[in-house]
């Protein structure tokens, strides 16, 4: 193998695929990243067994070939390159990368013994969407997903398709996160509707390297999902599970409704919560004067505080607890000046909701007393 390639490109490659690095200590070799040639094309590749990211990068290919190095040397070593072209050059398994002033033999392995990357069997049904669209639904209900060894059905995104939406939901049995995607917004071939879950690390990635440009094709299989752009393929595991039966505790109307301005709920909630203890928890109460919320947290330790928000509501009054962590994150999905949340007593779970987005919205459970 032999090529010459941009040294923006060989970065850019790098840092899309570097996520996929593995930490096994029996399978060292997934600590290397994969560089091939294969139809005038130069494919980087990574692998921790349930994800593999390649990147195709443009270059001169002068000899087709592959090989496999360990990707923080080779990664720390581009990196602080700075001339333009870069050639890469295997010899007996060792790669030689040479610029103008500088020249380095990194010690590889043979690339048969890399794992294979698996393929997606059916790419005749796909369903293909805006990158931007995909990964603000994402954005939505992710902070809902946190990682679980206990139950695992929950570690990630339950994908669901329709034929006249996609449903993305996400719970860590404390919160719970939906977002619908119309029809409308998307292109499929898929003639019925399926359902599984995507991995947490798996959005990560998403999130973190597909750019918010051009389309994302999605191709799944009976235990795979394939990610693709014209750069860059992400191939995940999906996770083996039932995901929670969750539509019984959506809230389908509400006993207290009220608006509020969500920069200034975020700015209160951040204050009053230098109070809330180790537990994170903070009090909202709307009492007979129904133009005000107010807020507060009190610790034995370290004192208490008060904050009074000016509001829209209807319906009674009440006392309510919530971890204010949890109900922040709700917060951070919104990109409203202001939110509705919806109530219906102090043991009972609660909506956050937008008023511009009717397809998004936000469960918190209380904390109960």
């Amino acid at each position: 193998m032999r090529l010459i390639i941009l040294n923006n490109n060989l970065k850019e490659a790098l840092r899309s695929i570097g996520g996929g690095i593995g930490d096994n200590s029996n399978l060292p070799i997934l600590k290397n990243i994969l560089i091939k040639t294969e139809d005038n094309k130069i494919i980087f590749s990574t692998t921790n067994l349930e994800l593999a990211i390649s990147y195709l990068a443009s270059g001169k290919i002068i000899e087709e070939g592959s090989l496999t190095v360990p990707f923080g040397i080779f990664s720390s070593i581009i990196g602080n390159l700075t001339t333009e072209r870069i050639t890469l050059e295997n010899k007996d398994y060792n790669l030689l990368i040479k610029t103008d002033n500088y020249e380095a033999t990194v010690q590889g392995l043979n690339p048969e013994d890399f794992p294979i990357i698996p393929k997606i069997n059916n790419v005749d049904k796909y369903i293909k969407i805006g990158s931007e669209i995909f990964k603000n639904a994402l954005l939505k209900i992710i902070n809902s997903i946190q990682y679980s060894e206990i139950r695992p059905e929950i570690n990630g995104c339950l994908f669901s398709y329709q034929i006249d939406y996609l449903k993305l939901t996400g719970t860590d049995s404390f919160r719970l996160a939906e977002k619908n995607i119309s029809a409308d917004q998307f292109k499929s071939n898929f003639e019925e509707g399926f359902e599984t879950i995507l991995p947490l690390k798996t959005i990560q990635e998403i999130l973190r390297v597909i750019s918010n440009e051009g389309d994302l094709s999605i191709f799944i299989s009976q235990n795979q999902a394939l990610f693709k752009t014209n750069e860059l393929e992400i191939i995940s595991r999906l996770i083996d599970g039932k995901f929670p039966d969750y539509q019984s505790i959506v809230p389908q109307d509400f006993k207290t409704e009220l608006v509020v301005n969500k920069t200034e709920l975020a700015n209160a909630l951040k204050l009053t919560s230098i109070f809330s203890g180790r537990v994170n928890e903070v009090k909202l109460k709307i009492g007979e004067n129904k133009k005000f919320l107010e807020i507060y947290s009190a610790d034995n330790a370290l004192g208490e505080n008060h904050y009074l928000l000016p509001i829209k509501t209807s319906g009674d009054n009440l006392i309510i607890s919530f971890n204010c962590k949890y109900l922040l994150d709700g917060l951070k999905s919104l990109e409203d000046k202001e939110v509705i949340l919806g109530l219906n007593g102090d043991n009972q779970p609660a909506m956050i909701k937008s008023p511009a987005d009717k397809n998004w919205f936000y469960v918190l459970g209380p904390i109960k007393s």
